[in-house]
């Protein structure tokens, strides 16, 4: 790990034309965004070294009320993950929100120096918050809520418009040989939910930032991820304020 990720942007990436695109589309996917070796790292983190435990599989509904569950990954919570995947997919089936998959929480104690702490503490550095009020032409000062993600076969994440998290989302993709047959694609729709305007396939190290309009947000999903896919949809994603 770098001096406590300092510097770890690639230095190659034009800002001004990544600050052109995002101006004209009010989204814009950074190609090579981190240096590879961190990229690299991060991937390492969350796919083999952080203990399995860690993961929460978040749900919605939970107990038929329109909130979240979070069940530890353990195997002695496997009869209450599949109870909650299923109340999630009856819900959708009625044309509900819902969503299943992976993430991680912010309850880690206060000196925890593990990857994803550090990954977290960047979030809010001068580097990061610099370049990212560079290319959006807005000062972002902050973060909001911020999570790894993990998306397995069955996993999805229904329309929604994030409001009022924040007024940047983003995405940094963590996911390796990812192909389009597989889903979990990131869509982004119309305010009338009539027409999908863009699809991102998941590719390794791009970040894909996106506007979401004051109380307003922006409607998108994530499609579930095809039974059988051998590869897991890995992303570290949330919000800047």
């Amino acid at each position: 790990m770098q001096d406590t990720l300092k510097e770890i942007i690639n230095l190659g990436i034009d800002s001004s034309k990544i600050a052109e695109e995002f101006k004209k589309n009010k989204v814009v996917v950074i190609q090579d965004f981190l240096k590879p070796e961190v990229a690299e790292e991060f991937y390492k983190w969350f796919s083999e070294d952080m203990p399995a435990e860690w993961w929460e599989v978040s749900s919605c509904p939970a107990y038929g009320e329109e909130k979240p569950s979070f069940v530890r990954n353990t195997e002695e919570n496997t009869e209450e993950i599949k109870e909650r995947y299923d109340e999630a997919i009856e819900s959708f089936s009625n044309g509900n929100f819902a969503y299943n998959f992976y993430r991680t929480l912010p309850n880690h104690h206060d000196d925890c120096t593990c990857t994803e702490c550090q990954i977290r503490k960047w979030l809010v550095s001068s580097e990061c918050l610099d370049f990212i009020s560079e290319v959006t032409t807005e000062k972002y000062t902050d973060s909001d809520e911020v999570f790894a993600a993990c998306y397995t076969p069955g996993d999805f994440l229904s329309p929604h418009v994030d409001s009022p998290n924040g007024t940047l989302g983003f995405v940094l993709q963590l996911t390796k040989d990812w192909k389009p047959e597989y889903g979990g694609m990131l869509h982004f729709m119309d305010d009338d939910r009539s027409v999908v305007e863009r699809i991102e396939v998941p590719e390794f190290n791009s970040l894909t930032l996106f506007y979401l309009p004051k109380n307003k947000g922006k409607w998108h999903f994530v499609s579930a991820v095809s039974p059988g896919t051998p590869e897991i949809r890995l992303t570290y994603t949330g919000w800047f304020k």
